[in-house]
């Protein structure tokens, strides 16, 4: 795990700056650092330093790669980045884990490939070498990483499944910059901080981010999951291409029955779960007491003997908030070694500022702090990786909304069975919580300006104006169950998750890994039959059904969800330091051209007044 950047520029760039990139995510990387410098002519042999803040005897380099390390395998100097092949042909700067890597190691080792090192690092830059950039299909994990080809004056970029880790690039005629965070790319000079304005009336309007190769800056993107970047490099310029080499199947059912299917769906999870707990450093859990951390954390019990895990979860004294009980009655059952933290309004405004900058884009709420504090509270007890229950929301149909899809694609279908899920659904405890304004919000798919919403609600005039023009995502049920649930895994949802989590974890050098996101348990829970996933108003059967005698029963029909909430409507209107009233009394907002000022002052006053019609 790890910070990465790249400076591609054939007239030359200034190595100090690619130093200085590195070092912005220096969080993402304690334990070491590197960086190499080439000469895209090859009149100067390639020049490395590790743990050295050095630049290359020759002037002006051309490409460069630099790497922030947090040791997790192979923790010796051996594993060290940016690292090369024997012939310095092949280098590569790496952020992510691959967990199959034992298996792929092995098949390359059985081709003749040798190793001098115990990482995975290693095992992508043998895969690359032994059947080029084809290599990331056999990869199991999430990465982010640039393979620099020599002999073939390729640069080759990847990104893995999901977009578990992250990768941004900026590219003009001059130069083609890459890393793991925007900021590290903003230090380069002459980049312009200009808002994406489309971004951004989407994120006002509909809440969504993450889900398009555009951030909220302009010219700054980002490499899509499942894509790669390819690099062809002369002395004179460089050429780029894209290209999807994953796209999650979709496919009917294949008439496997329940039990077999809930037999596979055991076999996937045991597996990722087993690959997941490699590591030369101690992993823990964190454990919010819901369904998919609780399983996850059971599973990992049941692989690991004579050593508790740590499991760390987030905590409050509100009652309609605290799922202690649950978190209590995890940590009896598998013997852990339980550590609460408990987010309080304080914190959560003393830290603000810096959240904010790990973040680098809007967030969408208080919650993310919760994460935050576990997080930190995992690296105060020296556990530098985490497993975490992120998707299993998406691959089996968590979120209330699911049911509602579920019943509207039964009751097209014409289906019979459209009746008792929906009695099932109504008079069960999982409908708590929903309401017609969460309902509306995924029904319908028009592209129309909602009434009363927050870009008319904030948003100036002359923007409001512009954003006619601007695409709205489609978030409603979609053509299949199926469908909705791949578009949520690869747009709408666990995109912007995904992005909370990595800042979150690696602000504190903590590496969080995600069991549920292996890619072929992903594609065989996405696939299975609906049924299996929504049955009785029960979401995530198939899960109950495969942990059944491995997790406690409270919690296997467990129907509530929370997840890491916060009491946030409470936090905000107290407001310690008057932060927000301080943003709305300036004379002018940064966000001028977005926000009007008049408008966010009388929005925030009847939000912290507590009166109708205010703002959620």
């Amino acid at each position: 795990m790890c910070g990465i950047a790249g400076i591609v520029a054939p007239s030359g760039f200034d190595p100090q700056v690619l130093v200085s990139m590195t070092h912005l995510a220096k969080h993402r990387g304690p334990d070491g650092f590197g960086f190499v410098y080439f000469d895209l002519d090859r009149q100067n042999r390639p020049q490395c330093f590790h743990n050295e803040d050095r630049y290359p005897s020759f002037p002006k380099p051309t490409l460069g790669l630099g790497s922030r390390r947090l040791a997790i395998l192979d923790l010796s100097t051996f594993g060290n980045m940016p690292m090369q092949v024997e012939n310095g042909e092949l280098w590569i700067t790496f952020n992510g884990e691959i967990y199959n890597y034992l298996e792929v190691r092995a098949e390359l080792e059985a081709l003749g490939q040798p190793f001098r090192t115990r990482t995975d690092t290693e095992v992508i830059l043998r895969a690359y070498q032994q059947w080029g950039p084809p290599c990331v299909d056999r990869l199991s994990g999430m990465w982010s990483f640039a393979i620099y080809d020599r002999e073939r004056s390729r640069l080759f970029c990847s990104r893995d499944r999901f977009g578990i880790k992250p990768f941004y690039y900026f590219a003009s005629a001059s130069v083609l910059l890459f890393a793991s965070e925007i900021k590290q790319i903003l230090d380069y000079p002459g980049i312009a901080r200009q808002i994406n304005e489309a971004i951004a009336f989407q994120y006002l309007e509909q809440g969504v981010q993450d889900h398009t190769e555009e951030t909220f800056f302009v010219n700054i993107r980002q490499l899509l999951p499942g894509h790669s970047l390819h690099v062809s490099l002369s002395a004179e310029g460089f050429s780029m291409r894209i290209e999807k080499y994953w796209e999650l199947p979709l496919a009917d059912s294949n008439g496997v029955s329940p039990r077999r299917s809930i037999e596979q769906f055991s076999e996937l999870l045991k597996r990722s779960v087993r690959r997941h707990l490699r590591s030369d450093v101690p992993v823990g859990s964190c454990l919010s007491g819901g369904l998919d951390s609780s399983s996850i954390v059971a599973v990992a019990a049941s692989e690991i003997e004579n050593q508790p895990i740590h499991a760390f979860s987030s905590c409050f004294d509100k009652e309609a908030l605290d799922e202690r009980p649950f978190i209590q009655t995890m940590v009896s059952s598998a013997g852990l070694r339980s550590h609460l933290v408990f987010p309080n309004e304080q914190g959560f405004w003393k830290d603000l500022s810096c959240l904010i900058w790990h973040q680098d884009e809007p967030v969408g709420g208080t919650s993310v702090y919760a994460q935050w504090c576990v997080m930190q509270a995992a690296r105060l007890a020296k556990i530098p990786v985490l497993l975490d229950g992120q998707g299993g929301d998406e691959i089996l149909c968590g979120y209330r909304k699911f049911y509602v899809f579920y019943l509207l694609h039964l009751m097209k279908k014409g289906r019979p069975r459209v009746i008792s899920e929906a009695l099932s659904w109504l008079i069960g405890p999982g409908r708590r919580g929903w309401s017609w304004n969460h309902a509306k919000r995924y029904i319908s798919n028009s592209t129309g300006r909602k009434r009363g919403s927050l870009v008319t609600r904030v948003c100036d005039p002359d923007f409001c104006e512009r954003s006619k023009a601007f695409s709205h995502a489609s978030i409603g049920p979609g053509k299949s169950l199926r469908q909705r649930q791949k578009d949520d895994l690869m747009f709408y949802s666990l995109p912007a998750l995904l992005h909370y989590e990595d800042r979150n974890s690696m602000a504190h050098s903590v590496e969080s890994r995600v069991p549920l996101l292996d890619h072929e348990l992903a594609a065989f829970s996405v696939n299975c039959a609906p049924e299996l996933k929504l049955r009785g108003g029960w979401t995530k059967w198939i899960l109950r059904e495969a942990l059944k005698g491995t997790l406690p029963e409270p919690i296997r029909q467990r129907k509530s969800k929370l997840g890491f909430e916060t009491p946030q409507g409470q936090w905000l209107r107290e407001d310690v330091g008057r932060t927000i009233r301080s943003l709305s009394e300036q004379s002018a907002l940064r966000a001028e051209r977005i926000l009007s000022l008049d408008r966010v002052h009388e929005q925030l006053t009847l939000f912290l007044s507590g009166g109708p019609g205010a703002l959620d």
